[in-house]
């Protein structure tokens, strides 16, 4: 049995999603996203994949990833996607690493200001 794909309104994709309408149409036209669909009053209608998509890029936009990166990027592979996230799960672990280091210098340093006399 044929089962029809849900399409959801710009308005109920920005419920979704957390983007506004604005952004939705950035991504657009810069590319981020493709193909969106249209209904017969040539309103933008959005699958559930496009959803997805938009969902993740949002996360990834958070973590700091560049929108630059996303050109494009709707059209490759799980694989190729999965490829890149690995790469950036190791950037994300090497930078924690980094702010542990920091941290424990910044701990050593607090902890030898407040062993010296203050003669303020």
């Amino acid at each position: 049995m044929y089962e029809e794909e849900i399409y959801y309104s710009t308005q109920k994709a920005t419920e979704i999603t957390g983007l506004s309408k604005y952004t939705l149409r950035y991504y657009e036209k810069i590319g981020v996203i493709q193909n969106i669909a249209r209904d017969t009053n040539n309103y933008r209608k959005y699958s559930k994949k496009d959803i997805d998509w938009l969902i993740l890029v949002k996360y990834l936009r958070g973590i700091g990833i560049e929108t630059i990166k996303f050109i494009g990027a709707q059209q490759t592979s799980f694989s190729e996607r999965r490829e890149y996230l690995e790469k950036y799960q190791i950037k994300i672990e090497n930078e924690i690493k980094k702010l542990h280091r920091i941290k424990e210098l910044v701990s050593q340093k607090i902890i030898f200001l407040k062993n010296i006399k203050n003669d303020g």
